[in-house]
């Protein structure tokens, strides 16, 4: 979906106004880490994609085309360089939530997956060669984690 802009002035008030609202997504989403509200979090997702696709090929289209922008305000311009920088500072927050709530769940995981290795009993087998039973040895049979859990 790309934006319909009457002029110049039209087109960057609407980027200022949808940075405005990525950020406003994104910052809220960061915030949302830290109680845990996923629930929540996931929620904004759908808004957050088609805001997104709208912002890149708005940016993609000044980018070939920066002579759509010639005759606008200053104000506008540095309006929108403010929200651009503003909303690439919250973007980097959240990228850093996003790899903390990853390592995280990958560290709980593997130490669920780890203590359940440990705490089940090692099968022995009879082995001719060494005369008897086999010593026992770990990791010998398979978990199964529930993703739903």
């Amino acid at each position: 979906m790309a934006i319909l802009a009457n002029n110049a002035t039209d087109l960057v008030e609407q980027m200022i106004l949808l940075t405005k609202r990525l950020a406003e997504i994104a910052d809220a989403q960061v915030n949302m880490f830290s109680p845990n509200d996923i629930e929540e979090y996931t929620k904004m997702n759908d808004e957050a994609s088609r805001l997104a696709a709208t912002y890149t090929i708005e940016c993609n289209r000044i980018a070939s085309n920066p002579d759509i922008l010639n005759g606008l305000d200053v104000h506008l311009k540095e309006t929108l360089k403010k929200e651009t920088k503003r909303f690439r500072e919250i973007l980097a927050a959240h990228e850093d939530a996003i790899e903390r709530g990853k390592t995280l769940s990958e560290g709980l995981v593997k130490a669920i997956a780890t203590e359940a290795a440990n705490a089940r009993p090692t099968p022995q087998a009879y082995s001719p060669s060494l005369r008897g039973i086999e010593g026992p040895k770990r990791d010998t049979s398979a978990i199964a984690l529930d993703r739903r859990a």
